[in-house]
């Protein structure tokens, strides 16, 4: 399979947070930076609504772009996606998906089975965020196949429902790992960046930032990104191929204690 040369607008949100919204302690750090108010999520979706985009999930494999489509995914199975995202995207009438971290459903701050049947009843489509979050690329092929298809199985037997798709955890990923969740069973593969030597088809997310304004919104679904956001990513980009993994993760985790 090669990448398409275009696909549909995808959009990647984790929390969905107010002033008085409890916080997973369990979440790493840095995960603040993609917390977006609940106040901007409704602005953004009312504003898809007023300009009649088709807000969609996909029914079997890899889909074909369409006009006035986008695709909208949320990460990390936060309880916050089902207090704060929920009223929202079924006030608008919209689906999504959602990606559950298996090990932590149901621990403090996250949705618990309840919830994600729930979730599910009300048109969301549930997938996998591996088993625990570990960074795929770090491990042996026999762990990564332990994070792919002990999630699925663990979801499928809980919710009783297909678990078809997978969101690679921690936007780290390659040829390998893509191969591996296909060969998992899973139908739709989610990643965030689109690195330069991945060759299997996949579809790859714009990040939604708690500091968007409406018009940064709309630039995303036309597929714009200001100069200096592209020289940010750019440089990220470099940092992970130099200092790989590991070493990029820490620093980037020792910075933002800082």
């Amino acid at each position: 399979m090669s990448q398409p040369s275009k696909q549909p607008i995808v959009l990647m949100y984790h929390g969905i947070v107010s002033e008085w919204t409890a916080l997973p302690k369990t979440r790493e750090v840095g995960a603040d930076l993609y917390d977006v108010p609940t106040v901007h999520f409704m602005e953004q979706m009312e504003w898809l609504k007023a300009n009649q985009y088709r807000v969609k999930i996909f029914e079997d494999g890899m889909p074909a772009p369409g006009e006035h489509e986008v695709v909208l995914t949320f990460d990390d199975g936060e309880m916050n996606n089902y207090d704060q995202a929920l009223p929202v995207l079924k006030k608008c009438g919209f689906p999504a998906y959602f990606f559950a971290i298996a090990k932590r459903v149901g621990e403090r701050g996250y949705m618990g089975w309840d919830e994600l049947r729930a979730m599910h009843k009300a048109g969301m489509a549930i997938g996998s965020h591996g088993f625990s979050h570990e960074i795929l690329t770090n491990l042996l092929d026999s762990q990564v196949e332990e994070e792919l298809r002990a999630s699925k199985r663990y979801l499928e037997r809980n919710l009783n429902i297909p678990i078809d798709a997978f969101s690679v955890p921690r936007g780290f990923c390659n040829n390998r790992i893509i191969r591996m969740a296909y060969d998992a069973g899973y139908k739709q593969v989610f990643i965030t960046d689109h690195p330069r030597a991945l060759r299997i088809e996949c579809l790859s997310r714009i990040a939604v930032k708690p500091n968007w304004s409406l018009e940064r919104f709309e630039l995303a679904l036309i597929g714009e990104v200001p100069i200096m956001e592209q020289i940010k990513s750019w440089s990220i980009r470099i940092a992970k191929r130099v200092f790989g993994s590991n070493i990029y993760d820490w620093i980037r985790k020792m910075l933002l204690k800082i």
